[in-house]
């Protein structure tokens, strides 16, 4: 009996001092747009932070984008020129009031030596070329440890928050003074948020009413045990 008390005091001993040291966790939501011609728009539902679990201390928005397509270039010049063709797309993610959260750039580049003007209209030939179907990814992410975004993206018991989502085009193409260029892109994105807490833990008054119940236990014990030997 004795060595069960004493069992069950150092168990509870243990949990008391367990909630001085409360432990850091993560909560990830995801979400996604296929590619698509741009400029799109996107709302994207991601979850919220469920203030349940504990208390935050930053929010992770991570934007993950892709861009496709083609660029084309002609040069007009004279001269022999060297022309550089990026394919581009601007992604950005927003908070429900639109102000920016985080921007993507993916982006593909390639160089060509063009001669001359060949005398065709063309994208080809000695003076024009085209980078072919090309894809690229790109980045990027943004730590909050705002309060205002504690707020925004917490709530008891979750729920969702809607984010808006776009993708504009921004290729370019420069090296020639005279020259044609011509794009066509598709981009889509990923998404992710993640919040990073500390998690909740019980209140030190459960372990001081289990320690107070097993010291009565303990009393009970050795009254009964005093009685046996009387």
């Amino acid at each position: 009996m004795k060595k069960s008390i004493f069992a069950l005091t150092v168990a509870a001993s243990l949990g008391l001092a367990a909630v001085s040291q409360a432990q850091a966790a993560t909560q990830t939501f995801t979400q996604s747009h296929a590619v698509g011609q741009t400029n799109w728009t996107d709302v994207l539902g991601l979850g919220k932070f469920d203030s349940n679990l504990g208390t935050l201390t930053s929010i992770k928005f991570n934007l993950g984008g892709l861009v496709q397509g083609t660029g084309k270039a002609e040069s007009l010049d004279s001269a022999a020129s060297n022309v550089i063709l990026n394919l581009a797309a601007l992604l950005t993610l927003t908070r429900p009031d639109a102000t920016t959260l985080v921007v993507s750039n993916p982006l593909f580049t390639q160089n060509f030596a063009f001669s001359a003007f060949d005398g065709g209209y063309d994208f080809a030939g000695t003076s024009g070329g085209s980078t072919g179907v090309r894809s690229s990814t790109g980045s990027n992410a943004f730590t909050s440890h705002s309060a205002t975004d504690f707020a925004l993206f917490s709530s008891v018991g979750g729920g969702l928050i809607n984010l808006g989502l776009n993708a504009v085009g921004s290729s370019n193409a420069s090296g020639a003074g005279n020259l044609i260029s011509q794009f066509n892109t598709a981009a889509g994105a990923d998404v992710s948020v993640t919040y990073e807490y500390i998690s909740a833990v019980p209140e030190p008054e459960t372990y001081v009413m289990l320690l107070t119940g097993l010291a009565l236990a303990g009393v009970m014990a050795r009254r009964k045990s005093a009685k046996a030997k009387a």
